[in-house]
């Protein structure tokens, strides 16, 4: 048994998070794609499994760069949910060996460097998840988002993004893993800059601001038709409701006028519908793709013809070049 596995009724109510500043020197750095990446698994998670995210249990590796005491954290790779045995998280340590092998390979210079998750302050459960993380990476660290700490209108916007180190302590005579928050900073490449400014400008376009392109512009006025059509007819179907309960007085004149919008809308049949919509998108995919082949024969005509000028005249004496004729067919091959 190691000394992190002695933990006794007296220590469960020691602090997770000590209070002394962390003396190790590391100069922390978190680059943008990180962030981008522990957002989109956020949102992914919420609408796929919302259960995970309320219990918090969404994991994932970090991969960063060390330099001496300067450790940049690059990139992260999400990991799969883990089970509980004995209330216990447990980490699937096979997948992450392997998929650290395979990054390995394509990103020679990037070491694990730790795990992230959510939460507003660590507990007890991170601190018994961090020391199997410590088992793969002595120098593990530990990132926490809190994506419920920028909701309350009107609040400090603060970066809900902490970094904890984790040290050996003295409890009561007994020795205990703790956390250290360590201080970082964002830092981005020009190559992250131009990244995070195309990502942000679709959140920012506008007719002011004149950041939106031209597709962002048309799906938000899409948008924005759908939504006033749907609270439209909330607003008809509200009214006919009341109208029905008796909550305000029957007006004939404006029923007769729901009605008669009513007989002048479309009526969408699901059968007709899907017939009509998968024979427009057909069309649409095979005009793709003769103007794609369109495209493609244009390209090898125009490398003929350069091939032509190129060597029409360097050939064996018996050999002639390839020609095109007026319909844009070989004429002639090599001999």
């Amino acid at each position: 048994m190691s000394a992190m596995d002695i933990i006794d009724e007296t220590t469960q109510t020691a602090p997770i998070v000590s209070t002394a500043q962390s003396s190790s020197g590391l100069s922390i750095a978190v680059h943008p794609l990180v962030l981008l990446n522990i957002s989109d698994h956020y949102t992914r998670t919420k609408l796929q499994n919302p259960t995970a995210i309320e219990s918090g249990r969404m994991y994932g590796a970090l991969l960063a760069s060390q330099s001496g005491r300067d450790v940049d954290i690059i990139n992260s790779f999400e990991l799969p949910l883990s089970f509980e045995q004995d209330s216990n998280t447990v980490l699937d340590k096979s997948f992450l060996l392997y998929k650290l092998e395979q990054l390995k390979q394509v990103f020679p210079h990037l070491d694990f460097m730790g795990w992230y998750t959510l939460g507003a302050e660590p507990s007890e459960a991170d601190l018994k998840l961090h020391e199997q993380f410590l088992q793969v990476s002595e120098s593990a660290l530990f990132l926490q988002m809190d994506p419920r700490a920028l909701q309350p209108a009107g609040a400090a916007k603060e970066f809900p993004v902490n970094i904890y180190e984790s040290v050996i302590d003295i409890v009561d005579g007994h020795t205990r893993l703790v956390f250290i928050k360590s201080a970082y900073k964002v830092e981005t490449g020009e190559a992250e800059c131009i990244a995070v400014d195309h990502v942000a400008k679709p959140s920012s376009s506008s007719a002011d601001t004149g950041l939106g392109n031209t597709l962002i512009a048309h799906l938000t006025t899409q948008r924005n038709a759908i939504a006033m059509l749907n609270s439209r007819i909330q607003l008809l179907h509200q009214y006919l409701q009341d109208a029905q309960s008796g909550a305000i007085p029957i007006d004939h004149d404006i029923i007769r006028q729901i009605s008669s919008i009513c007989g002048r809308s479309p009526v969408l049949e699901k059968t007709a519908f899907e017939e009509q919509f998968t024979t427009e998108y057909n069309d649409v995919l095979l005009v793709a793709y003769l103007a794609s082949i369109t495209k493609g024969l244009n390209t090898v005509n125009d490398l003929i013809d350069k091939f032509n000028l190129v060597n029409g005249g360097h050939g064996a004496p018996n050999s002639k070049p390839v020609s095109l004729s007026k319909k844009g067919r070989v004429s002639n091959v090599w001999c």
